[in-house]
């Protein structure tokens, strides 16, 4: 199935895209966001002495 919006020509594909990960820093570490585990853990940040949770 091939669809043309805009000039754009755009074809049906089954396949789903492999994402990146996705890598934040602040004040030199690094954070990653876990992508296999379906349960988050409970994660505290701190900024100007403010703890923040999920």
């Amino acid at each position: 199935m091939e669809l043309s919006f805009l000039g754009n020509k755009y074809t049906k594909s089954n396949e789903p895209k492999e994402k990146s990960i996705i890598q934040l820093k602040y004040m030199g570490k690094a954070y990653k966001p876990s992508m296999g585990n379906a349960s988050r853990a409970l994660t505290v940040l701190t900024y100007r002495g403010v703890s923040y949770s999920n």
